[in-house]
């Protein structure tokens, strides 16, 4: 899964981390390395089907904000 981490001093970093890795555990990970963070978005993987409709998105974003 790719997530873009927006940090409060204006950087962006993606990371690409496995699913099964904990919001939490990755949000105390992204902090060490970059400082306070602004935003976390979440990309997920176009699922797999063969019969995805026209109208269906093929990437989902999730926006987290920051517990302040």
């Amino acid at each position: 899964m790719k997530i873009l981490v927006h940090f409060k001093s204006g950087f962006k970093q993606t990371f690409i981390v496995p699913k099964c890795m904990l919001a939490l555990e990755f949000r105390n990970m992204a902090r060490e390395i970059g400082g306070s963070i602004e935003s976390i978005e979440f990309s997920l993987p176009p699922r797999r089907q063969s019969s995805i409709s026209a109208t269906e998105p093929r990437m989902e974003i999730v926006r987290l904000p920051e517990k302040r």
